[in-house]
């Protein structure tokens, strides 16, 4: 709690600074310089005086100063010193008091003139677990290193071997490498920057696919479980190879560290754009939707930079929203402030759908792309089983349509639904009498799905449609189509029938029909009305004066009445 708590009290200053950091690791550089960046942004967040990187040379089991920040270039046997013995332990080494310490080795300090009191010293891994280096910094302004200290150091550390990972790639391609190895480099940073596993989240399922084109691709995706919710994550960088890898790289990077120092949705997108417009070429950007999901309060909270559509499938109402993107690509400009985020609810049985332009682009034989429709008819189709089922669906109908042939485009999706399935349907049907085959179609469906008793489908048919035939004859005024929502209850169903922009009329105060008068002394109508109160439990009507919206409702149980002459 209490590291939690320093997260929170990190000074804007000091967030961008680390992320500057950051985002330098996947833009081209020189080691030195690199380095230097990161012992100076350490220097600043950390209030130290001094501090230096060693390089870990398995060759001569040596470790070698790189950069210093007043220290002469010096070299020292692995497990020698404080550097060695951090090395060799793979763990943060804190020293209050460096001269008390007997691992100190006090031979710069007596050749510099330098007064060496307090030490950080942090082993630098690559994803393998490796050891690539050590990190030190030293004497902080005013005290000692705390635990709070070791924190943010240590993301500083994992950074700064990201930087060493990243320059023997690099070296490697310089000196000769064949094309392909530094592909396939690349493409282990990157995979290792993906979730080795999807993360619990009471209540939802999740799941993520990424499927380059090539060895490496420009796209990313992250689900992970944080402070602030889950986050949800997609980013597509544009071109391919090696330089959009780096940069949705670059773009995660940033993510992680942002989120993980404490700073809330709307700062990390702001302060992300903002490096990356200043760091990537003028002919690159990142399309990216970049949110956090509240499990405790089912609500997504997001901003969308150019990555669109993302389809929120709503279980209620089997239909899909679709949502545009809130801004332009990220790195597009820098932006002095950040759009309101978008804010939408996960009900139950709710599917996100994020799919890469590598779904909705795919073309077959005839150069016809495979679209938004076909996409949101397999989500209709597979919402009642688990993403994965989803996944493969989605996956496996766009392969399909290609007909073999080769993927010309990064595929990568994430998939998060929330569990519970629907509780209710609803659906909108136009103002025609000509809708009432399609009400009966809905009805079934939905006797179906949540499982209500079918004896009681007669009885709910002949009064939905009673009542929708008496909307259409009467309320000849209104154009709004009439929704339908229908919701299983404890021994049966309740029905909504919805109407708007028409005047106050309930039919359920109409007086009832006497069927033993004589035929000459008969009101015309009422009939129907007269059944329906015989054949259902309940039924009342609402209206709204502020939305001239009314509403009849009706419920209906196996144990309710049934229809009967009088």
């Amino acid at each position: 709690m209490e590291a939690q708590n320093r997260r929170h009290r990190l000074s804007a200053e000091d967030l961008e600074t680390i992320l500057g950091v950051t985002s330098a690791l996947a833009a081209p550089f020189d080691l030195m310089t690199m380095l230097g960046e990161v012992v100076n942004a350490a220097k600043q967040v950390l209030h130290a005086d001094r501090g230096s990187v060693w390089l870990f040379e398995p060759a001569s089991d040596e470790l070698v100063l790189l950069v210093a920040t007043g220290i002469a270039p010096v070299r020292v046997r692995s497990g020698a010193g404080l550097v060695g013995a951090c090395a060799h332990e793979r763990r943060i080494i804190n020293v209050p008091d460096c001269y008390a310490d007997p691992r100190f080795d006090p031979t710069v300090d007596r050749a510099t003139g330098y007064r060496t009191r307090c030490m950080l010293t942090l082993p630098l891994v690559d994803h393998k677990d490796a050891l690539v280096g050590v990190m030190q910094v030293l004497n902080k302004d005013g005290g000692v290193f705390d635990a709070d200290d070791e924190t943010l150091a240590t993301a500083l550390a994992a950074q700064c071997a990201v930087a060493l990972q990243r320059v023997r790639m690099t070296e490697a391609v310089i000196e000769g490498e064949k094309m392909r190895q530094a592909l396939e480099m690349a493409r282990v940073v990157q995979m290792s920057t993906l979730p080795s596993e999807m993360p619990a989240v009471p209540g939802y399922e999740v799941c993520g696919l990424f499927e380059p084109a090539e060895l490496t691709g420009g796209d990313t995706y992250d689900l992970a479980a944080i402070d602030q919710g889950l986050l949800v994550v997609l980013g597509d960088a544009t071109g391919h190879g090696i330089a959009p890898a780096l940069s949705v790289t670059q773009m995660q990077a940033m993510l992680r560290m942002a989120f993980r120092l404490g700073a809330d949705l709307d700062t990390a997108y702001l302060q992300i754009n903002n490096r990356l417009a200043e760091t990537l070429a003028d002919d690159r950007f990142v399309t990216a939707f970049i949110g956090l999901l509240d499990p405790a309060t089912h609500r997504l909270r997001f901003h969308s930079g150019g990555q669109g559509p993302i389809f929120h499938f709503r279980a209620a109402t089997g239909t899909c929203v679709r949502y545009k993107p809130t801004s332009f690509p990220l790195g597009a400009m820098p932006l002095a402030a950040a759009r309101p985020p978008v804010t939408l609810e996960m009900a139950p049985g709710d599917i996100l759908v994020l799919l890469s332009d590598g779904f909705y682009e795919r073309t077959n034989a005839a150069g016809e792309p495979f679209g938004e429709a076909r996409v949101e008819a397999l989500v209709a189709a597979h919402r009642g089983g688990r993403v994965t089922a989803l996944m493969d669906a989605i996956v496996g109908a766009v392969r399909d349509f290609g007909g073999g042939a080769a993927q010309e485009d990064d595929m990568t999706a994430v998939l998060v639904r929330r569990d519970g399935g629907a509780a209710a349907l609803s659906r909108e049907f136009p103002r025609s009498f000509a809708s009432i085959d399609a009400m009966v179609a809905f009805t079934q469906e939905a006797f179906a799905r949540l499982g209500v008793d079918p004896a009681l489908k007669q009885a709910v048919d002949f009064t939905v449609e009673e009542l929708f035939t008496n909307m259409v004859k009467y309320a000849t005024g209104s154009a709004s189509p009439v929704r339908v929502d229908l919701k299983a209850i404890d021994g049966g169903v309740e029905v909504a029938l919805v109407d708007g922009d028409v005047e106050r009329f309930d039919p359920t105060r109409a007086p009832d029909v006497d069927i033993h008068a004589r035929i000459e002394e008969r009101r015309p109508g009422g009939l129907g009305l007269h059944l329906i109160r015989r054949m259902v439990d309940s039924i009342e009507y609402q209206y709204s004066e502020s939305t001239r919206q009314g509403r009849i409702v009706f419920r209906k149980t196996a144990t309710g009445p049934t229809a009967r002459a009088d």
